[in-house]
């Protein structure tokens, strides 16, 4: 039998003696996980993250939040993927003596580095807040809750606005030098 578990949730690979067996005691962390991913069975357990995922979905800690996990993991790796972009396009251009004027360029890849990283954190994707719409990784549903699609519409502005004001300062960064 392999060493290695893979959460039928997240599909995140570790070691088998850290993967959680839900019980029927965490019946509603249960009947949470299945009514957002049908094909789940219990046998097959879950990750920590993904329980702890749930179980501050139910107690309302994340009543706020219009992506899940997979998500989350998506706009991360695409932040840190554009600033690396981003670094390397600075070395470039600094390296090759290029006018400073061109290095305005880099604020879109900085912007987009901003973005998927500030969206991760706040567990807000601005797109989908600002078309009223939630994926907690099962298809995306429509809010239903008009005072928390108001809040997500708000954050996911705020998230546009963080993210520009952090590629203008990278941006402007790259012309000290």
């Amino acid at each position: 039998m392999s060493n290695q578990y893979r959460c039928p949730l997240c599909e995140k690979s570790m070691e088998r003696n850290l993967a959680l067996f839900l019980d029927h005691t965490q019946g509603h962390i249960i009947d949470r996980i299945k009514e957002e991913h049908p094909e789940w069975v219990e046998a097959g357990g879950v990750c920590k993250p993904c329980a702890e995922y749930y179980k501050k979905q139910l107690s309302g800690e994340l009543e706020n939040a219009n992506i899940g996990p997979a998500g989350r993991k998506k706009r991360f790796s695409m932040g840190i993927a554009m600033l690396l972009v981003t670094v390397g396009l600075v070395f470039i251009l600094i390296t090759n003596g290029s006018p400073k004027p061109w290095r305005a360029a880099l604020f879109l890849p900085a912007f987009l580095g901003m973005f998927g990283l500030i969206q991760a954190k706040e567990r807000t994707c601005a797109v989908l807040a600002e078309r009223g719409v939630y994926n907690m990784d099962s298809g995306e549903k429509k809010i239903g809750d008009t005072a928390i699609a108001r809040i997500l519409k708000t954050r996911g502005r705020m998230i546009l606005v963080k993210a520009a004001f952090g590629a203008a300062v990278l941006t402007a960064f790259s012309l000290l030098f």
